[in-house]
């Protein structure tokens, strides 16, 4: 059984302008070779209403396990009325997406301490007790590695805020 603790809650970023949609898939991609993660495709589902097409787009990304725990960050990527425009930028056309974008992070720390005896419910209370009203031993395998996915899940936030606000540069 993995223990699964909710690091960080729905970090947002929401969007309405001109972007690439390969740019932004390619942006991710970048994020996480340099940070040496791993990925898996959740969802990936496209739909074409009236007013443009909708793309949903659920990736996580995580560490190797060190120590039977896991580090995940969850990307959720909603684009909607997507259209294609055309804009005409020093004499030259560009062909550009038109979105409104609605980005939503979350990190997870998965462990998986079945196994060891530190899960006993005999030592979980004594480590309680002992912890609150004698000496804090310290933190648990799960809070040490908290930090780090604290850590990615703002850097991708930071640097998909910045993404997007350099389209709107770009085309004005």
């Amino acid at each position: 059984m993995v223990e699964k603790k909710h690091v960080v809650f729905d970090l947002r970023v929401a969007y309405n302008g001109p972007l690439s949609i390969e740019g932004f898939y390619a942006e991710v991609e970048k994020w996480m070779e340099e940070k040496g993660l791993q990925k898996e495709l959740k969802r990936k589902s496209e739909n074409v209403t009236s007013k443009g097409k909708k793309i949903e787009w659920i990736i996580e990304a995580w560490r190797n396990p060190v120590r039977a725990v896991k580090q995940v960050v969850r990307l959720q990527a909603l684009f909607n009325n997507l259209k294609e425009i055309r804009i005409k930028r020093k004499g030259h056309n560009i062909k550009i997406n038109q979105a409104d974008v609605l980005i939503t992070i979350d990190g997870f720390v998965e462990t998986s301490l079945t196994s060891r005896w530190t899960q006993a419910p005999f030592y979980q209370f004594f480590r309680t007790m002992y912890d609150k009203y004698i000496w804090n031993i310290g933190m648990t395998l799960t809070e040490r590695h908290e930090g780090l996915v604290n850590a990615d899940c703002y850097d991708l936030h930071k640097r998909l805020k910045a993404f997007l606000e350099l389209y709107k540069m770009k085309v004005r």
